[in-house]
């Protein structure tokens, strides 16, 4: 029996993510069969059942590892900086063929709902610095992370012909009047 952590365990769910990421890219996620992922990823279905209940729980917990990992990018203040901005767009370049996958197909946005009620109690410690209400805050969070969504995803669909430096220096001078606010 394969354990959670072990070599052959790690090999299988990397089969699969890039069985999944092939299909994203060459299919709508709602023509994307669990037999498909088996196929191209040479595995049984019980070997994808043994690390995931469905594709749905596939995606989540793909988008919820790669948010935690930008999370962790934004953990010490001062949160947004050029260096933070440039770390992330650095990670998603990296990651940029599930991205791009991602926000073809997804409604959803960088920031998991965990990431987000975790910046909401991060925003909250703040908020007594700037006079600003916990409302005002939530809202400027569910902004922030819109409009970083749909930066990315014109960079992204457009070829990322920017460096994460030069995407970095756009977001930035973006929110330099913001910042203050983190």
């Amino acid at each position: 029996m394969n354990k959670p952590n072990n070599a052959r365990s790690k090999l299988t769910k990397q089969k699969i993510y890039d069985a999944l990421l092939y299909l994203l890219n060459h299919k709508s996620f709602d023509q994307i069969y669990i037999k498909d992922i088996c196929t191209i990823a040479c595995i049984n279905r019980s070997s994808f059942y043994e690390h995931y209940q469905d594709i749905n729980d596939l995606m989540i917990q793909i988008e919820n590892q790669l948010s935690c990992e930008m999370s962790k990018i934004f953990s010490n203040p001062p949160y947004f900086q050029r260096e933070n901005f440039t770390k992330m767009f650095e990670f998603i370049f990296k990651n940029k063929e599930f991205y791009l996958a991602y926000l073809k197909t997804n409604e959803g946005n960088f920031m998991s709902q965990t990431d987000f009620l975790n910046s909401q109690k991060t925003l909250k410690q703040k908020r007594g610095e700037h006079n600003y209400s916990e409302q005002e805050l939530l809202y400027h969070t569910a902004f922030f992370s819109a409009g970083l969504t749909a930066m990315c995803k014109v960079w992204l669909f457009t070829g990322a012909k920017e460096t994460p430096e030069q995407m970095s220096e756009i977001l930035y001078k973006e929110y330099k009047n913001s910042t203050k606010h983190f």
